[in-house]
């Protein structure tokens, strides 16, 4: 995929933190100067060279493999995380007074460069189906800009489907919502491009959503064979 208008943004974000971290970078097959970029942050890099499309769960997964640490975040390349080390230790924090805690996400807000109104009022109620989702009706449910899971659980729950073209976040979340207690944690927040949304249009976005979601749920499979790169 072509990143490199994200990337560098994102993975300087990520340099801030002091914390005891990783940052491990799985590339599909870029053609543009994403690698370069990534080599500048990370020499833990995970090549894609399969002559067919790479699935977003085979490239979390193989990240995943190479983690050292017991907490795995995974994030696109488009998200900026606010204050970094603030955000980790309060995240830290409430997983160590939550020993059933097993996945955490946070809601998703856009980029104050590119920040409108029209953004923030449909992220909005996207925020507010995965507070009432996690919190309320402990339905494990999250979008893929932004999950921190234990790792013990994630071996648990084999990692994410490698066979589904899309939806490996939100049927992840499900499937740990079954092992223990997620939470969409609506102290913090974190930033994204609304890249997708600004491609295909708001009302779109929020059908295929809807549609690939109800279709992993009740079906097993994705709505779409493939999931659109959005550049």
């Amino acid at each position: 995929m072509e990143e490199d208008g994200f990337l560098e943004g994102t993975l300087k974000n990520l340099s801030a933190l002091q914390l005891s971290h990783e940052i491990i970078f799985t590339d599909g097959g870029s053609t543009d100067a994403t690698l370069a970029i990534a080599r500048r942050y990370t020499n833990k890099i995970v090549i894609w060279d399969k002559p067919r499309r790479q699935t977003f769960g085979e490239a979390k997964n193989a990240g995943a493999a190479l983690a050292k640490g017991e907490y795995l975040v995974f994030i696109d390349a488009d998200v900026i995380i606010p204050e970094p080390d603030a955000f980790f230790k309060e995240m830290l924090s409430v997983f160590e007074r939550k020993p059933t805690l097993v996945a955490m996400t946070v809601p998703l807000k856009p980029w104050i460069e590119n920040h409108s109104l029209k953004d923030a009022l449909f992220c909005a109620p996207l925020n507010f189906w995965y507070v009432i989702s996690n919190n309320l009706f402990s339905y494990g449910n999250a979008s893929g800009e932004f999950q921190m899971i234990r790792r013990s659980v994630f071996e648990d729950a084999s990692g994410y489907r490698e066979d589904l073209a899309g939806g490996e976040d939100t049927d992840m979340f499900n499937r740990l919502g079954k092992i223990g207690r997620t939470l969409s944690y609506w102290h913090l927040s974190v930033r994204h491009s609304c890249r997708r949304a600004h491609k295909t249009g708001w009302l779109r976005l929020y059908w295929m959503w809807a549609r690939q979601g109800f279709s992993v749920l009740v079906r097993n499979r994705t709505a779409y064979k493939e999931w659109a790169v959005v550049r």
